[in-house]
């Protein structure tokens, strides 16, 4: 079951992204990490009472002064209500009830979406007198306080009550998500992995619009295949609800056990691609790159080097992920993209005897140890490892302030050539090493 989706909605300048970043500091763990890829991420990963959900500001999805601002938040409820599960409408008691409200408040009441209404900027019960005016609307009214957090627990507890509770069903078949942004092939791969063309191709970007699964079979072994095409709509909403496209793309890679990012070769990675990239990395899934439409390419005997090469400067956080240069249209190189999934898939599932570990550590310390740490000795002294899916590992050490995210990056590197992780990223937690453990 996918996690559900929370979006906040509301006129500008009431407190949407504060609200947000609110939910952030309190109750949840942003998706996206990765440097220099971040700063437009309006997206985030939540847990209250041990519901799970994703919550979107939608404040980003606002242009700057392009159209009428009444139009652009109409459109902007409008994506939400597509694309999300519950819907959190935000005002601001220091305004009062505007126009635009009421406007917003008759567009969500038209469609079939659970809505919680909240006013902001209400700080203690005196200044609840502000509600007054906004019972008009004729809605419950959560007060709240995204600044200071007052009336923010009850709020999130009252949403908590209707989301629903993720249980994790084993899957009966590995589950592939195909995704990239529009036109590089996606549904043409999908057909030729099925050997039918079961979906509509067109080289109009959108084509497909949501995210289709298929019963894919290759030499007996069936796999579960997800396309999230379609993330594009042509209209006057386009630019909205592009920018609300990524969510079916998070919530098709969240369920996934790997994403096959799909690239036009003929283009090279673009801004977008790394975006996806980067969405991949950051969910900790298993990946294969996929350059599609190789067979337009003009090449020489340097072209395939010379393209991983730039492939590999844009994509520079996911060193670890293999790259295959494929043409779905003529099925260039499509049948090797099996054994390439069944590879990542048992990688990211892989568990290294804590022994292995611990010699593997000895190892990278006689290679390189950690730097001194305020004229004193910073010491790795075990080592073990915490999970799968991704891998992810705990070490151990006696200054838990002196590691930092080179040397980190170092044990990573050093990880791999012991032990691979093809396709997949892995973590690592750094704990402070209790005296029961023996120094490495």
């Amino acid at each position: 079951m996918q996690k559900p989706i929370v979006a906040i909605v509301g006129r500008p300048n009431v407190g949407k992204s504060t609200l947000f970043n609110k939910i952030i500091g309190k109750k949840i763990a942003v998706v996206g990490e990765t440097p220099g890829l971040t700063r437009d991420r309006i997206y985030g990963e939540a847990v209250w009472e041990k519901k799970q959900f994703f919550v979107v500001d939608t404040g980003g999805f606002l242009p700057e002064a392009t159209e009428d601002i009444a139009r652009e938040v109409k459109k902007q409820a409008l994506a939400a209500i597509e694309e999300a599960d519950i819907i959190l409408m935000l005002m601001d008691a220091s305004s009062g009830l505007m126009p635009i409200d009421t406007a917003l408040n008759n567009t969500l009441r038209k469609h079939d979406k659970k809505v919680f209404y909240a006013v902001n900027k209400i700080d203690s019960q005196k200044k609840e007198s502000a509600l007054y005016e906004f019972y008009s609307l004729g809605e419950d009214l959560h007060p709240v306080s995204a600044l200071c957090g007052y009336g923010f627990d009850e709020l999130m507890d009252k949403i908590s009550e209707v989301l629903p509770e993720i249980q994790e069903a084993p899957a009966q078949y590995p589950q592939i998500a195909i995704v990239g942004r529009p036109n590089v092939g996606k549904s043409t791969l999908v057909n030729s992995l099925l050997g039918a063309e079961r979906m509509i191709v067109s080289p109009v970007a959108g084509t497909t619009r949501d995210a289709v699964d298929s019963i894919c079979t290759y030499y007996g072994r069936k796999y579960l295949v997800i396309d999230t095409a379609g993330i594009r709509r042509k209209g006057k909403m386009a630019q909205t609800l592009e920018r609300f496209s990524f969510l079916r793309t998070l919530k098709n890679i969240e369920r996934c056990d790997i994403a096959l990012i799909v690239m036009d070769a003929s283009e090279g990675v673009v801004e977008t691609d790394q975006k996806i990239a980067s969405l991949v990395h950051d969910t900790g899934k298993g990946a294969i790159i996929l350059l599609n439409k190789w067979d337009l390419v003009e090449k020489d005997n340097s072209t395939l080097k010379t393209v991983e090469k730039k492939l590999r400067e844009k994509l520079w956080f996911m060193p670890y992920v293999p790259v295959i240069t494929i043409s779905a249209l003529s099925r260039q190189r499509v049948t090797k993209i099996f054994s390439l999934i069944d590879e990542v898939i048992a990688e990211s599932s892989k568990r290294i005897p804590t022994h292995d570990l611990n010699v593997f550590l000895k190892k990278s310390l006689a290679v390189q140890p950690p730097p001194i740490y305020k004229s004193k000795p910073v010491k790795l002294n075990y080592i073990t490892q915490a999970g799968i899916k991704p891998p992810s590992f705990v070490i151990f050490t006696n200054r838990l302030e002196g590691i930092k995210q080179p040397y980190i990056k170092f044990l990573e590197n050093q990880l791999r050539k012991g032990f691979a992780f093809t396709g997949v990223p892995v973590k690592f937690y750094i704990r402070q090493s209790r005296k029961t453990h023996k120094q490495t």
